[in-house]
């Protein structure tokens, strides 16, 4: 019976959880080291980040500031991707050399579905048969980086309840920083309805020299709120930088040290060591679109600034 529920769940399973994906031989620290820090200022995320089009409309992208991280992060999944593919193997219909079914044409695929139920599991169990192979020992090198990423994995519970506190740190720092803007808004306002009134005709409106004055006066107190959002940011995301480098250290050295996996005798190895180091990948990866994220938000305030800088008053 064990056998049968086995090779039924064997063959309703994608055949990408029954290939042995291969770590990338990338050194995962150094483009963890090479991503641009959050700015220390609005003006200075202004100065590399805004875009100006044939319209003179400004955006703000952060792309040339992160070109070079982009690329290293692309490359990886690339390779990855890549990787993944030769896994698979070159057969026409996709499943890895050496398994059953690799080369079934649809003929074949066409007499399998009109197999019966009991055929079936005959053929599952056959399957299971020759894809059941016995765990060999791995090389020392190799050994060594499985258990520090084993080690690192136990950690799972502990990690993701330290991840929900620093969401929640960090909601509360932004909501600060949003009602800090909010609240700036609210000033500003009552502060222009307080000035004197200029009279054409029938219409009233406010002096636009003590206008203008007004809304710079209220840019600037933007900024400085930026600023100090930028502060908090800059100082966390360092310290997060620091500890995914000293946490992941052992497991990324001992994981070069045995080349990547490559002479792994059980799929499984490879899968383990791979799935350890796309983790370390995608936590590198959230660390650049927070860096991004602060360049982008942050050059706004000083490009309304501008803005109200160059408007002409009449």
């Amino acid at each position: 019976m064990i056998r049968i529920v086995m090779a039924a769940v064997l063959l309703a399973l994608p055949l990408s959880f029954l290939t042995a994906q291969v770590p990338v031989k990338t050194d995962l620290i150094k483009i963890l080291e090479a991503v641009p820090v959050p700015p220390a200022s609005s003006k200075d995320a202004f100065a590399k980040v805004a875009v100006t089009d044939a319209e003179d409309n400004v955006t703000y992208s952060a792309a040339k500031v992160f070109t070079a991280t982009d690329q290293q992060l692309k490359n990886f999944e690339d390779i990855y991707t890549e990787q993944a593919k030769a896994a698979m193997g070159s057969t026409p219909n996709g499943i890895p050399v050496g398994m059953p079914g690799a080369g079934m044409t649809e003929a074949d695929a066409k007499q399998i579905q009109s197999m019966t139920k009991e055929q079936k599991i005959a053929m599952a169990m056959a399957m299971v048969g020759t894809m059941t192979q016995p765990v060999q020992m791995e090389p020392p090198a190799i050994k060594a980086a499985q258990e520090a990423w084993i080690s690192l994995y136990s950690q799972t519970q502990e990690e993701f309840q330290r991840g929900v506190a620093l969401q929640q740190e960090e909601g509360a720092l932004e909501n600060e920083y949003q009602q800090d803007h909010n609240e700036l808004d609210s000033l500003q306002a009552i502060e222009i309805s307080k000035l004197p009134q200029l009279s054409t005709g029938e219409m009233s409106y406010a002096d636009p020299v003590l206008l203008k004055a007004v809304k710079l006066k209220y840019a600037d107190k933007h900024i400085a709120v930026a600023d100090k959002r930028l502060a908090q940011i800059g100082t966390g995301w360092q310290a997060e930088v620091t500890r995914i480098k000293t946490r992941n250290a052992d497991f990324l050295k001992k994981l070069a040290a045995c080349d990547y996996a490559a002479g792994a005798k059980n799929p499984s190895t490879k899968k383990i060591l791979s799935d350890g180091q796309m983790t370390v990948f995608k936590v590198i990866a959230t660390q650049v679109e927070m860096s991004r994220h602060a360049w982008e938000e942050s050059a706004g305030w000083q490009g309304l600034k501008n803005i109200e800088k160059e408007t002409a008053v009449d």
